[in-house]
């Protein structure tokens, strides 16, 4: 039996004390050329809307927590952003973030998106992938001189200046004491996530969402791979009288 197909199980028997947790950009949003283009696939929003009402459903994202509660207005669901890191820094931490954010703006060249997050800047070279090892290279001198943390993705790098979390501690405080959980992500940083789910005794599902970009890794250690079509199906099968989904 496929691992969805287990968890679906478990999960109908008590919805309730079950977790439904995502990433978003790549997982319920399509994946754009800059950040701030980013919006809830629409096709996610009515299940999502269902499910609220069901079980518990977490959003777990880099991305700042008040942006991610706009795209998620009217939905019942838990935001966790920025990693779970404080979006508070002290004011020599603010004053450097702004200084490195001046920097890559000034030092890199101008095709380079520069992303100012509460407690880190994100360096997306999408439209620009043969800058990759000058980004990197960048990122790395950054990460020595100051003690940063230097996460990866799918055509971006993130200078942090607190990494106190990742989506993986998010995920294995949210799950305790619940009887079924499942991931859904499409990127390096869900992998953390992943690891979690296996070290789980409940039923669990990790999802890897694909795309002409998933990481090999995430694909590796996930128990299922899916289109974010497929994704939605997925979500209306864990609603009760899916059957009569198109005619509500």
């Amino acid at each position: 039996m496929p691992q969805f197909a287990k968890f679906r199980d478990a999960y109908l028997v008590q919805p309730r004390s079950a977790l439904l947790a995502f990433d978003f950009d790549g997982t319920l949003a399509p994946i754009v050329a800059t950040p701030h283009e980013a919006k809830l696939d629409a096709n996610m929003y009515q299940p999502l809307h269902a499910l609220g009402e069901l079980t518990d459903i977490a959003i777990i994202s880099g991305r700042p927590t008040d942006y991610l509660r706009q795209q998620f207005a009217g939905l019942q669901v838990e935001i966790i952003g920025n990693y779970g890191r404080p979006e508070r820094l002290s004011p020599e931490s603010q004053a450097l973030l702004h200084e490195l954010i001046d920097r890559a703006r000034n030092e890199l060249p101008s095709s380079i998106f520069v992303e100012f997050k509460p407690s880190s800047l994100a360096l997306h070279f999408r439209n620009a992938p043969d800058l990759e090892p000058e980004v990197i290279h960048w990122a790395q001198i950054q990460e020595r001189k100051h003690s940063l943390s230097l996460d990866f993705g799918k055509s971006v790098v993130e200078l942090a200046i607190i990494n106190s979390s990742n989506k993986g501690k998010v995920l294995h405080s949210l799950a305790k004491g619940r009887t079924a959980v499942l991931y859904a992500g499409d990127d390096l940083g869900d992998i953390s996530a992943l690891k979690v789910l296996q070290q789980l005794q409940v039923a669990t599902c990790g999802l890897a969402v694909i795309s002409e970009q998933t990481p090999l890794e995430l694909s590796t250690i996930a128990d299922e791979s899916v289109t974010r079509d497929q994704l939605v199906n997925y979500l209306i099968s864990l609603i009760p009288g899916e059957d009569d989904w198109e005619t509500r």
